[in-house]
């Protein structure tokens, strides 16, 4: 029995090790899977949209629903004017975490406030004659 379990165990790690990591797609391709089957594309986008807003690293306006948010991110990354060309060739989930935090930005917090100015123990001056 001991023999069958260390034998599975010993297969088990050489099928993770011999098994190749998937590969994170290029934007190009997120954008051409995009074309192909536009629902699971806007799919993928809500579901990413919605994560980033829990997580809170993007800010979507009370009146941008997740939707609405999905279909602006796609928009800027379809369009050459608002990044590099070479950005096609990143892997797309980059692509998206810059184009929705530039979309969507969090307001900084505010900057703490100044503490006090401590007491001084100095009389005050005399008034002048």
């Amino acid at each position: 029995m001991k023999k069958m379990v260390l034998g599975c165990a010993a297969t088990a790690a050489l099928l993770l090790v011999a098994a190749p990591a998937q590969d994170v797609p290029k934007l190009s391709e997120f954008l051409l899977s995009c074309s192909r089957d536009s629902s699971a594309c806007r799919m993928k986008l809500k579901d990413y949209v919605t994560a980033a807003v829990t997580q809170k690293s993007i800010c979507l306006p009370k009146d941008v629903s997740v939707n609405e948010g999905g279909g602006d991110i796609l928009r800027w990354l379809r369009s050459d004017d608002t990044h590099p060309a070479a950005m096609r060739d990143e892997p797309f989930d980059d692509a998206l975490y810059e184009a929705a935090t530039k979309l969507f930005p969090c307001a900084p917090p505010p900057p703490p406030e100044a503490p006090p100015a401590p007491p001084t123990d100095q009389p005050a001056a005399p008034p002048p004659q």
